[in-house]
Formats: C-alpha cells, sequence, structure tokens
C-alpha cells in the first residue's frame, strides 16, 4: 500500500459521475491497482473473478487505509487466464459491498 498526491481515474469507477474508488489493470506483472479516492469514511473493495480459480463469487479485496491510498493486488494469474472485476465502496468492518 502506498499514498498518492491526489485522486485517480482508473480503469474501472466506483459511478460514472464520480469516481471515489477506481481500480485499473496493470497487465505486465499481473497486477490489480486500487485507489480511494475521497474522504468519504468508506472503503474502496475490488471484485473479481479470474480463469484460475474456481467458485460462484467475487473474491474481494478491501483498501481501507484512506483517502489517496492505493493497494497493489498481485494476482499471478497464467498467461492464458483472464479476470472480470469492479470497483464498489462498502464498509470495511462489517465486509458488507
Amino acid at each position: 500500500m502506498t499514498y498518492t498526491s491526489g485522486p485517480h481515474t482508473g480503469d474501472k469507477c466506483t459511478w460514472a459521475n464520480s469516481c471515489a474508488g477506481s481500480a485499473s489493470s496493470v497487465h505486465d506483472g499481473d497486477h490489480l491497482l486500487v485507489w480511494d479516492n475521497a474522504g468519504d469514511g468508506h472503503s474502496v473493495v475490488l471484485e473479481y473473478e479470474r480463469s484460475d480459480v474456481g467458485g460462484s463469487d467475487y473474491t474481494r479485496d478491501w483498501n481501507h487505509y484512506g483517502k489517496y491510498a492505493k493497494l497493489d493486488v498481485n494476482m499471478n494469474i497464467p498467461e492464458d487466464g483472464w479476470i472480470t472485476y469492479r470497483v464498489c465502496l462498502d464498509e470495511y468492518g462489517s465486509r458488507q459491498a
């Protein structure tokens, strides 16, 4: 986790008109980067499905570090793999997205 100097608009945002949280995929190294862009008291959660992990629900990673914090999730996906993801706001304590 690192901090940035300001908000980030990633590949995906929490809302089209308000990007309180964002995420970007970095193909070189298979990373998903998750930013908290607002000091609103909510955490940003990355929900994703990946080709090499079965199951019927999303896997979740929380960025609960505060405004302008960037979370780096190392995916380590096989070369022929895929991932789908979305960015949401949630309450970290209850882990409800």
